[in-house]
Formats: structure tokens, C-alpha cells, sequence
């Protein structure tokens, strides 16, 4: 259970610290491809919006799928957008989808986390605080790194992040699914009684 809440904590740290990164360096990744002030700042305000939108559209998709699926299907999203968002051209649309997709995680994930891990008590505020340091931790990380690697870099390396975030939610798909008892039970077998075990037949009187 503790490799468990483990796993969820370190994708709520990394999925905000995606949601911060994106916030906080998309203008000045926009502005260095081509785009004008204005239109950076558009973007990042559209960003912001299909957020907001995603939240409200993935409470219809709760009641039809369950939060795993929500999650894996998000998490994968993210990824090709943030890959996507290296291309100069496309990349304030692949910014609004990395909002779109980001935004079931955090409120899918806490149902999840109670289905997983009933036992753990205030696991859900463990995980709500280990995000925060997410949020905080995000941009001075994501700063030295861009000052490694430069700022074209940015989408590339939140991909790389959002990646992490993907495998974490494959392994607790794995982790978290019940195995069927009778898949993983040998077949029982029983012996025959005495008075049904074969032996030699007595021919009958005539």
C-alpha cells in the first residue's frame, strides 16, 4: 500500500509541476519561436481556459468510464501535445490541448486513490499537499533545466515529465487492478470415496 500512495503522490507532484511549468514558461517559449507578446500571452490564456473547460467536461465522463481510464487516456494526451508544442507552428493549439487533457487528472485522482487505498488514512490530504510542492518546486527545477538545455527545450522537457506521469499510471493500473481469484487458483481436485473408486466388477448370480 505504501509503493501505492507513493506512486500516486508522484504523479500529482509531477502532473502540477507540468501545470505550473506551462503556466509559467509558455509566453517566453511562444516569444522565442516567432510569436509576439500579445499572442504569447493570448495562448497562455487560452491554456488557462481549456483547464477550466476540461474540468467541467470530464464530470459527464466520470459517470461513464472509470478514473483510470480518465487518467491513462489524459496523461498520454499530454504527452503528444507537450511533443507536439516543439513545432513552432502548431504549438499554442498543442499548448490548449496539454490544458484540455491535464485538467481530469487532479480531481479523478483523489476517487481513485480512495478505491486504491481505503485503508490509508488522510492519504488524500498527503496527496493534495505533495502537489503543492509540486506547483512550488516546479519552476526553479524547470529553470535550471532550460538553462541547460535552452528555451526551445521547454515542451521537450515537460514531455519528458509527462512521460514519467504516464508510466506511473500504467503501473498503477497494473498495481491496483484485482486479479481474478480464479485465474490465479489451481483447479481443486478430489479423490474418488472408497465406495466410488473402480476395482473389479462381480459378475451377478444368475
Amino acid at each position: 500500500m505504501a509503493t501505492v500512495l507513493g506512486a500516486f503522490v508522484l504523479l500529482y507532484v509531477l502532473h502540477v509541476g507540468i501545470e505550473a511549468g506551462v503556466g509559467g514558461w509558455e509566453p517566453t517559449h511562444l516569444e522565442t519561436v516567432g510569436y509576439g507578446a500579445t499572442a504569447a500571452a493570448s495562448a497562455t490564456s487560452v491554456y488557462w481556459l481549456m483547464m477550466t473547460v476540461g474540468r467541467f467536461l470530464v464530470v459527464p465522463l466520470a459517470l461513464r468510464w472509470p478514473a483510470r481510464s480518465i487518467i491513462v487516456v489524459s496523461c498520454a494526451g499530454m504527452t503528444a501535445c507537450l511533443l507536439l508544442a516543439a513545432v513552432p507552428a502548431p504549438a499554442p493549439f498543442a499548448y490548449a490541448g496539454v490544458g484540455l487533457f491535464i485538467a481530469p487528472i487532479f480531481p479523478t485522482g483523489l476517487p481513485w486513490l480512495n478505491d486504491a487505498a481505503p485503508r490509508a488514512r488522510r492519504a488524500g490530504a498527503l496527496v493534495i499537499a505533495a502537489s503543492m510542492v509540486g506547483g512550488v518546486a516546479a519552476s526553479p527545477a524547470l529553470g535550471k533545466a532550460i538553462e541547460l538545455s535552452g528555451i526551445r527545450a521547454v515542451p521537450l522537457i515537460l514531455a519528458a515529465v509527462s512521460a514519467v506521469c504516464l508510466a506511473t499510471t500504467v503501473w498503477l493500473i497494473r498495481a491496483t487492478t484485482p486479479r481474478r481469484a480464479a485465474a490465479t487458483r489451481p483447479a481443486a481436485t478430489t479423490a474418488p470415496s472408497p465406495a466410488q473408486a473402480p476395482g473389479p466388477r462381480t459378475p451377478p448370480r444368475v
